[in-house]
């Protein structure tokens, strides 16, 4: 799994430091990009995760046949929305990203790198989602592999698109764009030709018998997750609207730390997404001792790696935004980013595990309540005021209280919901 989500990580970093090479503007403009590209990722995520969820409840409960049919359902649910969400990105694309605070400088980059994303969205869906049904049943090397193949694709197609090589002529962030629906139309056909082969999923089932039963099951789960985890890139926007007034240099620094910090975090996506489908098929089998074992080992995972990876961050935090861009301002707010936040990956990695365990037992609401607090009710209007009388310092300390208050909520919901409340499936019997 920790392969997979470093591919996928991959991609933006790959295609981060190829795009740095044209300029600040159109780094600028792919950082404007981003909150978007997240929210549409976010919503296929939700689904994928809702997926891993039901399908691994039901095969801890041995109702293989239902977990079958609930695959092919959700692919078909992925479709639907993935349709709608292309169709409305490409009628909303100007108006939208004016409303973000883009300028006529940089407006033509930031269309041309979204109408090829837009154009290759549903590739990239279905390998998401389709990775999500391996996930339930534990087998997380092949699609993780697949993967990694189209991150390689990536990245060797990125700077022959981008910079132009013998008769491929230049074609700038547009071919940063192209070589992401390349890579993932690699990812798509090899994950599907195994998904088929091995009578995972039926297409003939999923386009002849639609069960809307399904589907509201699944959206049950999906739509809270995603909600949440949209609210991730929304925030991405907004603090890119109030660092916009120190300049595009100031937007650019802020993609670049934002970009840089996910590699730490790869081993808790990877440790989320698998715990997941691990809670899931145990809470259906009704072992919850295996559970509450499983929490402790993910939580002191997560406090072990915080410390480490902010250790090596804050001593290393004036020469890495260096090795994307060398302009001074931007060198010095992404040091400014790491001198920091840093000291909160370790609480903050609880946050993501929490998530994930409570939308593996049904129950989404109130871990995606507290993560989308974080944001909405705590990051975002302390950084506005901080903004205003601290200046960026103060956007970067509103994320670390944040961080902290939230994640200490989040480690009291798992302790009542898992080690001191009784599971409903214990009160049952």
């Amino acid at each position: 799994m920790f392969l997979g989500i470093f591919a996928n990580i991959a991609y933006n970093l790959i295609d981060t430091f190829f795009v740095a090479k044209l300029g600040t503007q159109e780094l600028a403009a792919m950082s404007f990009s981003f909150p978007i590209v997240m929210i549409v990722l976010n919503i296929i995520m939700g689904i994928g995760t809702a997926l891993s969820s039901l399908v691994s409840r039901l095969i801890g409960q041995k109702r293989i046949e239902e977990a079958g049919e609930t695959s092919s359902q959700g692919l078909h649910f992925t479709v639907i929305i993935s349709l709608i969400l292309t169709l409305l990105g490409l009628l909303t694309m100007t108006p939208l990203f004016h409303l973000l605070g883009v300028d006529d400088s940089i407006m033509g980059h930031v269309q041309n790198y979204m109408f090829i994303w837009y154009s290759g969205m549903l590739l990239m869906n279905l390998t998401i989602v389709g990775g999500a049904i391996f996930r339930a049943k534990g087998n997380v090397l092949y699609p993780s592999l697949i993967l990694c193949g189209g991150a390689i694709l990536n990245a060797i197609l990125d700077p022959i698109l981008i910079f132009g090589w013998g008769p491929i002529p230049s074609m700038g962030i547009q071919g940063a764009a192209l070589t992401t629906v390349l890579g993932n139309a690699l990812s798509f056909l090899f994950l599907f030709s195994k998904l088929l082969r091995e009578r995972e999923i039926s297409v003939s089932k999923m386009f002849r018998s639609i069960k809307f039963s399904i589907h509201k099951e699944i959206s049950t789960i999906a739509f809270p997750t995603a909600l949440a985890n949209s609210i991730v890139p929304f925030s991405t926007a907004v603090t890119n609207w109030m660092l916009v007034s120190y300049g595009n240099a100031a937007v650019a620094a802020n993609s670049i730390a934002t970009r840089i910090e996910t590699v730490p975090f790869i081993a808790i996506f990877a440790l989320s997404a698998v715990l997941a489908p691990f809670i899931g098929q145990n809470w259906g089998a009704k072992n919850i001792e295996r559970i509450r074992e499983g929490i402790k080992k993910s939580f002191l995972f997560s406090y072990l790696l915080g410390v480490f990876c902010s250790i090596a961050l804050i001593l290393q935090r004036h020469s890495v935004g260096a090795l994307f861009d060398p302009n001074p301002q931007v060198m010095q707010i992404t040091s400014l980013y790491f001198t920091f936040i840093p000291l909160t990956y370790g609480i903050l990695g609880t946050v993501f595990l929490t998530n994930h365990a409570m939308n593996a037992v049904g129950k989404p609401f109130v871990g995606n309540l507290l993560s989308a607090s974080r944001l909405v009710l705590l990051y975002l209007p302390l950084a506005y005021f901080f903004n205003i009388h601290y200046g960026v310092e103060g956007i970067f300390f509103a994320r670390v209280a944040a961080n902290t208050i939230v994640g200490i909520l989040s480690t009291l919901l798992i302790v009542r919901t898992f080690f001191r409340k009784i599971p409903q499936f214990e009160m049952e019997t």
